[in-house]
């Protein structure tokens, strides 16, 4: 395979295209062409093609999950799927993932831990923080860890009342729509029934509308 054309990829950094005289096309970063001496007039064997594919897309692969977790915090699923999304194969996100691992740029319980701490300082109940976290691809086991975490730092009901306070600065016990609406908005939060219902009390003096909400 003879390259005949070398072109500056316009608007990405650092990458080129290669023209071959059979019509093939490759694009490569400069770390490839520098490594394997690419330059127009060379004849490239089928090994070496397929050498360059796969250094040249397993550095990339790296850089751009690196480029990714410097944006943000993800859990290794929802990193594996973004890699995919961008055209990576499977094999090449595994390795990616690996590498981030090694360098401590992927934690799963540090993640979960950071990402259900800002979740419960924003307002969201065990069961929103639980359902969020298994959309991150996490273990149940590390799920279930840091819920009790989660719990041991604060009490849910006194999490309630606090936001309570807040939503409804006028809350009226008594008052029967009043009260769905407000279990309604925390429940739609996460935060269990049991917990609802022992919160409203807390901030009311009559109970007969806020106990139907157990029926």
């Amino acid at each position: 395979m003879k390259i005949s054309k070398i072109e500056k990829i316009k608007f990405k950094k650092n990458l080129f295209k290669i023209f071959f005289e059979n019509g093939a096309k490759l694009a490569v970063s400069v770390d490839a062409i520098v490594k394997f001496s690419i330059r127009i007039g060379i004849d490239i064997s089928e090994d070496a093609y397929r050498e360059i594919i796969f250094y040249d897309k397993s550095k990339r692969v790296v850089s751009d999950a690196l480029s990714l977790v410097s944006k943000r915090s993800y859990s290794v699923k929802s990193l594996q799927e973004k890699l995919i999304q961008k055209g990576y194969e499977s094999e090449y996100a595994a390795k990616a993932l690996e590498r981030l691992r090694d360098l401590d740029y992927l934690n799963d319980e540090k993640y979960a831990e950071a990402y259900a701490a800002y979740l419960s300082e924003k307002g969201k109940g065990e069961l929103l923080i639980k359902l969020e976290l298994e959309k991150q691809g996490l273990e149940r086991s590390l799920i279930n860890d840091v819920l009790e975490s989660v719990k041991n730092k604060g009490d849910p009901c006194e999490q309630i009342v606090k936001i309570l306070k807040v939503k409804f600065k006028n809350f009226n016990g008594e008052n029967k729509n009043e009260v769905k609406r407000a279990a309604a908005f925390f429940l739609r939060r996460g935060f269990s029934c049991k917990n609802i219902v022992k919160a409203l009390r807390m901030c009311s003096q009559c109970y007969d509308c806020i106990d139907k909400l157990n029926d």
